[in-house]
C-alpha cells in the first residue's frame, strides 16, 4: 500500500510540472479534471463545467486513488473567469492538465466557437492533444451522463475516439487539430458530434453515448452538420477511413443482405483549373473488402457473382463520396483543402482566386473513380 501512496505521489508530481502549477501539494489537496464541458452563459457569457475525480493518499484510501466524479459549474464572462470562480467551488486545487476531452455546446459554438478554441490554447494547462467534441444540445448532459459502460465520462469519450476510427462513426480532433488548421488556412475544420441515449439494454435508466458524423465549419462560422452517410463519404475522400463496413441488399429479398468488411481505403486526390478558372477535382479510391456474411437465400458464390457485387460496392461507396460533395458545395467548406491544393500547385492563380474562394469553391466539377475489390470469401467454387 505505501508503495502505490509513493507512485501515486510522483505522478501527481510530474502533472503538477506538466501543468504549470507551483509548490508542493498532497494528494488530499488535489481535485483532477477529467473533462470539461461548454455551455452559453447569460448575457454572451459562458457556462463552464468540470468533471472531477478525488485524489486521496494511500494512508486515507486502501487504493491510493479514486474514480468517483463530481460535477462542478462556474460562470463567467469568458473561459478564464468562468475557470478562475470555479476555483472558489473547491475546496482543493483544481489539475487541469489531465483533461481527456472537452465538449461544445452547437449554440456556444455559434456564437464564438474560434475564441472559445483560442482561450483553451492560451489557458497553458491543457494539452494540446486533449480532444474535442460537440454536442447539439447541453455539454452538462453528456457529462452528467451515468453510462454502464464507463465510470467516468472522460473515459467514454475517449472511447468513442478510439472506436470511432473502426467504424467510420467518428474521427479523433484534438484541439492542436484545430488550431493548425485555422491559424494555417489549409483546410476547413470538421469536429465529431455526439450524441446522449438511454441504453435499452441496460434496464436501469443509463445512458450511452454515441458518435453521429461531424459538424463542418466555414472558416469559423459553423456551416452544418454532416450525418453518418455523409461524414463517411468524408472519410474515404480525405483518405483517413481505416475500418467500417458495407452493406448490400439481396436481389428481390426485403430484410435481407450482404456484409462485407473494409480492410483498405487508399484515396487519391488530383486537382486542376480551367483557363476561366474552375476547378476540377478527382478522386480516386481503391478499396479492399472482405465477405462476412450473407443472408440471402440460396446464394452460392461464384467469381462472377463476386464481379457483380465489386460493381455494386462501386455505385455504393461513389455514392458516399458524391453525398459528401454535395454537402460541402452547399454549405461552402473545403474539408479536403482543395484551395491549399491550388496554392501549392498553381499560386498565381490561387493569389487571383483567394479572396472569393467561398464563392468559387461551390462550382468545383468533382469527379470519383472507385476500385472495389473483393477478398477471402473462403465460399469461390
Amino acid at each position: 500500500m505505501r508503495g502505490a501512496g509513493r507512485l501515486a505521489r510522483v505522478l501527481t508530481a510530474l502533472a503538477l510540472l506538466c501543468s504549470g502549477c507551483k509548490g508542493n501539494l498532497e494528494l488530499n489537496e488535489l481535485h483532477i479534471v477529467h473533462s470539461v464541458g461548454l455551455d452559453p452563459g447569460k448575457n454572451g457569457g459562458v457556462k463552464l463545467y468540470a468533471e472531477v475525480a478525488k485524489l486521496a493518499s494511500g494512508q486515507q484510501q486502501p487504493k491510493g486513488m479514486q474514480n468517483r466524479t463530481f460535477i462542478l459549474t462556474s460562470e463567467g464572462s469568458n473561459l478564464f473567469e468562468a475557470a478562475r470562480l470555479m476555483r472558489v467551488k473547491s475546496d482543493r486545487t483544481l489539475l487541469w492538465g489531465q483533461t481527456t476531452a472537452i465538449v461544445i455546446s452547437k449554440d456556444i459554438a455559434l456564437q464564438s466557437m474560434e475564441r472559445q478554441i483560442e482561450t483553451f490554447r492560451r489557458f497553458r494547462q491543457f494539452r494540446n492533444t486533449t480532444l474535442v467534441y460537440m454536442v447539439d444540445g447541453s455539454s452538462a448532459e453528456v457529462l452528467k451522463a451515468e453510462m454502464p459502460n464507463a465510470s467516468i465520462s472522460a473515459q467514454a469519450l475517449r472511447g468513442l475516439a478510439e472506436g470511432g476510427e473502426s467504424t467510420a462513426l467518428t474521427d479523433p480532433t484534438s484541439l492542436l487539430d484545430i488550431y493548425k488548421d485555422w491559424n494555417n488556412g489549409f483546410r476547413d475544420i470538421k469536429i465529431p458530434s455526439i450524441k446522449v441515449l438511454k441504453d435499452r439494454n441496460g434496464g436501469k435508466g443509463e445512458k450511452l453515448l454515441k458518435a453521429v458524423g461531424f459538424f463542418a465549419f466555414r472558416g469559423n462560422r459553423l456551416a452544418g452538420f454532416m450525418p453518418a452517410r455523409v461524414s463517411k463519404g468524408y472519410l474515404r475522400a480525405a483518405d483517413r477511413l481505416k475500418g467500417s463496413s458495407e452493406k448490400l441488399a439481396c436481389p428481390g429479398e426485403s430484410g435481407t443482405s450482404i456484409a462485407f468488411e473494409n480492410t483498405k481505403n487508399d484515396s487519391r486526390i488530383s486537382v486542376s483549373v480551367s483557363d476561366n478558372g474552375i476547378p476540377s477535382v478527382r478522386i480516386e479510391v481503391d478499396a479492399d473488402l472482405n465477405l462476412v456474411g450473407a443472408t440471402c437465400e440460396d446464394v452460392t458464390v461464384t467469381p462472377e457473382l463476386i464481379a457483380g457485387w465489386e460493381k455494386r460496392l462501386n455505385e455504393e461507396i461513389a455514392g458516399q463520396i458524391e453525398d459528401f460533395f454535395s454537402f460541402s458545395k452547399r454549405h461552402k467548406t473545403d474539408l479536403l483543402g482543395i484551395g491549399e491544393r491550388i496554392h501549392r500547385k498553381r499560386p498565381k492563380q490561387w493569389k487571383q482566386m483567394k479572396d472569393d474562394w467561398a464563392e468559387i469553391y461551390p462550382t468545383c466539377r468533382f469527379s470519383v473513380i472507385v476500385h472495389t475489390r473483393i477478398d477471402h470469401t473462403t465460399f469461390t467454387v
